[in-house]
């Protein structure tokens, strides 16, 4: 495969069975940009302005979002990790900073941990991160309650518009960002009902924290003060179990921070990265 700096190259096969669509922009060290539950490329697009004059930016659709395939598969973060593998191998990126948000920076945990044998994955950045649980236990009243769960289910179930309208309330702190939600709606939207609703019951069922201590490379959480997704308690749950890691928080932000607050997202991205 030929790649031109600057160019982008939407799409491509993967020994995993999938087609998976993608965006890469840029030039330098390369950033991975991997969306959460029923978002797609578009997700990074203020980061992506902000920082392709000086990195390679590389966003994907996960399979069944946005562009890529959409098998009648399992949706588990087995395969989401194995597809990502793939698309390393295939475009022969190294050295990358794996950033992932929401449901993405669970697959960022469950990658670094199990599936980076071959080193190409070098930081790991997680926003929002919706691991490593979505739903509260007996020890760490966190999240999303057992009850909450199953209704939210059931509603993507059988009313998959309705369910993600009232959801994309929940992702922002800021109240003049009407236009924004809408948008991220419609984004939504391209992943169907049968897509959604695998995810969510994987997100639900995923449990993590045994992989927290097998994170062995520099990682940082950005996380929403006032994120009402994912639970901030778990993020400090985290820190203390990844050795180094740390959380820069973004105070006035929800779950949405890379978009409320652009500006500080991209600097503390750039930051890290180097």
């Amino acid at each position: 495969m030929i790649r031109k700096e600057g160019t982008t190259m939407p799409f491509i096969d993967l020994d995993t069975g999938i087609r998976m669509h993608y965006r890469d922009t840029g030039a330098g060290k390369p950033i991975l940009f991997v969306p959460g539950l029923t978002a797609n490329v578009d997700t990074w697009n203020y980061a992506v302005l902000a920082l392709h004059d000086r990195y390679r930016c590389v966003c994907v659709d996960l399979r069944g979002h946005g562009d890529s395939d959409k098998p009648c598969s399992d949706y588990t973060y087995d395969e989401m990790c194995g597809d990502v593998r793939a698309f390393l191998r295939a475009l022969d990126l190294r050295d990358v900073t794996f950033v992932g948000w929401s449901m993405g920076a669970g697959v960022g945990l469950k990658y670094v941990a199990d599936f980076n044998s071959d080193g190409r994955v070098t930081k790991l950045v997680m926003v929002g991160a919706a691991t490593p649980r979505f739903k509260q236990t007996e020890t760490e009243p966190f999240g999303m309650d057992e009850a909450t769960a199953q209704a939210s289910l059931e509603a993507l179930r059988v009313a998959l518009p309705e369910t993600m309208a009232a959801f994309g309330g929940l992702n922002f702190h800021r109240t003049d960002m009407e236009a924004t939600k809408n948008w991220f709606l419609s984004l939504w939207l391209k992943t169907p009902a049968y897509v959604a609703y695998k995810y969510f019951k994987t997100l639900l069922d995923e449990d993590l924290r045994d992989k927290l201590p097998k994170v062995n490379l520099p990682t940082i959480m950005l996380h929403g003060r006032d994120d009402k997704v994912c639970h901030p308690g778990w993020v400090e749950y985290m820190l203390p179990r990844i050795p180094g890691s740390r959380i820069v928080w973004f105070e006035n932000s929800g779950h949405a921070l890379m978009v409320e607050e652009p500006d500080k997202f991209a600097q503390e991205l750039a930051a890290f990265v180097g």
